[in-house]
């Protein structure tokens, strides 16, 4: 990922009233940024192909974003080497991909693309209920339209029933008929609900991580991340915690400056297990610093939860 490209990307995300993290930069890791407007919550991903993507990197971009209640998304110039076209959505791994100028063109504009890159070509969604009745209005039959746009009978036929269209043909038909038909492509992702991500919080009992399973032995509901600067979502009562592990060393501030970034951009709590005794700092930046030794010393999460106040207080 080249710098300017990243800069280009969060500008166009300010620009359109998000919030943006600074640019995670601890290895691994899945996502570069994530951003939030409202309700609205995007991870994403920065590259200047996005075919560079590795499957693995993509499973665990989709696993953050179910996490923060976001949706994944790919940022790039091109696409295996050509350059991406404006108002156009490709995937990746199951991950929508959007050129900078079709970013911006969404959340500065509000212009949703309406193509949508598929093996074969590109293609659109369009208005089915519409065609038909414009067809029907100005009297044509579907032989008649398919002669027009140069299709057969049976493939009109199949649009009217909701099949997506070329997006040649769906231009033809919308100047034949002197109607808009283009639909916005889709872009969320399928997230989880509330209630699914309450039995992922369940789902592991013993986590592998020493630092998490003492936590988990206090009470915490823990939810481990993968190629993430937090090592977890730790869920006490309805408070969720960005939860980092580290050792005292130069990666420790690294990661609790991240993890502050991120917390603060999506409004979530957060504090840091330090992998010793006991640690020299209170706090880096916003998050609060607990070492396992303290740890072992609480006897429920009711008293994690007083510690980690006193010292966000600092």
């Amino acid at each position: 990922m080249s710098r300017k490209l990243n800069d280009e990307v969060v500008r166009i995300l300010k620009d359109g009233g998000f919030s943006v993290s600074k640019k995670c930069n601890i290895h691994p890791k899945s996502f570069d940024h994530v951003a939030k407007r409202d309700d609205l919550i995007f991870v994403l991903k920065v590259l200047l192909d996005i075919n560079g993507l590795r499957e693995e990197i993509a499973r665990r971009l989709i696993e953050i974003s179910h996490m923060l209640f976001g949706t994944p998304f790919i940022i790039g110039e091109k696409n295996r080497g050509k350059p991406m076209e404006r108002g156009i959505a490709y995937e990746r791994h199951g991950i929508k991909s959007l050129s900078p100028e079709t970013l911006r063109d969404l959340v500065v504009e509000g212009l949703p693309p309406v193509v949508y890159s598929a093996p074969g070509g590109n293609y659109a969604k369009i208005d089915s209920d519409r065609l038909k009745q414009k067809r029907k209005e100005k009297n044509l039959s579907r032989g008649e339209l398919a002669s027009k746009v140069g299709v057969s009978r049976g493939t009109i036929r199949k649009y009217e029933e909701g099949s997506d269209v070329n997006r040649g043909i769906a231009i033809k038909l919308e100047r034949e008929l002197d109607e808009p038909l283009f639909k916005p492509v889709d872009l969320t992702y399928s997230n989880k609900s509330e209630a699914d991500r309450k039995k992922d919080f369940g789902s592991i009992e013993h986590p592998s991580s020493p630092s998490l399973s003492l936590l988990s032995s206090l009470g915490v509901r823990i939810l481990p991340a993968n190629k993430a600067p937090f090592s977890a979502l730790s869920r006490i009562e309805k408070d969720i915690f960005l939860t980092g592990v580290e050792n005292y060393n130069s990666r420790l501030k690294k990661k609790a400056d991240i993890i502050s970034s991120v917390s603060g951009t999506i409004d979530y709590r957060s504090f840091m297990v330090v992998k010793q005794k006991t640690c020299k700092k209170c706090n880096i930046e916003d998050t609060p610093l607990v070492s396992e030794g303290e740890l072992t010393e609480i006897k429920s999460e009711y008293e994690l939860v007083s510690l980690i106040e006193e010292r966000e207080k600092y």
